[in-house]
């Protein structure tokens, strides 16, 4: 399952056959079939296995981390590295895919939550400023994951370029003097 999402993840989902998940396996078809009743069902429980996956690496980050700040922009570091993560074509052609998309909803929604969580705790450690609506925030946060796919305006950039830059200045702008300090000293490292 993980090197066909793997697979989807890298190419596109339309663009990859059950042939070619057979044939990169070292298994037949057939065999696929015996566990899996079509390609929609193996994506989706690849993006299941991804997302908790994620879950683990965060909550782990979270531990590890001094501030709820540092857990999201190690977390981040992470995801930016896998170009998997942000692969325009996995995006547009998961669209074609009615109950991968809601998979993929129902996780973006309690990606949505997890922020909520994290922005109350980032005003109790004194990172995030107490006078915003985290509710709003949080639905901003949910649609930023949609600038996987960029408007044409943005075509001379990257992804990861655009991802940066919004990431940078949408958690500057929630930020208290400690937490816009945690920001810059991850900006800073990012570039050297």
């Amino acid at each position: 399952m993980l090197k066909a999402f793997d697979l989807f993840s890298q190419n596109g989902i339309k663009s990859v056959s059950m042939d070619d998940i057979a044939q990169t396996m070292g298994i037949s078809k057939r065999t696929i079939y015996e566990f899996f009743s079509d390609k929609e069902e193996l994506l989706c429980q690849g993006i299941i296995f991804n997302y908790d996956r994620f879950k683990i690496q965060l909550a782990a980050f979270e531990k590890e981390s001094e501030t709820i700040l540092d857990a999201i922009l190690y977390f981040y570091r992470e995801i930016i590295k896998q170009p998997k993560c942000y692969n325009k074509k996995f995006y547009s052609d998961l669209k074609r895919y009615p109950r991968a998309m809601e998979i993929q909803e129902r996780y973006r929604n309690e990606f949505s939550f997890t922020c909520l969580q994290y922005f109350k705790r980032g005003v109790n450690e004194g990172i995030f400023v107490p006078e915003i609506n985290f509710e709003i925030v949080a639905l901003i946060a949910k649609k930023y994951i949609n600038m996987l796919e960029p408007s044409k305006s943005f075509s001379c950039h990257s992804v990861v370029e655009i991802y940066n830059t919004v990431l940078y200045t949408f958690l500057r702008g929630i930020s208290t003097e400690k937490g816009i300090k945690i920001v810059e000293q991850y900006a800073l490292n990012s570039h050297s």
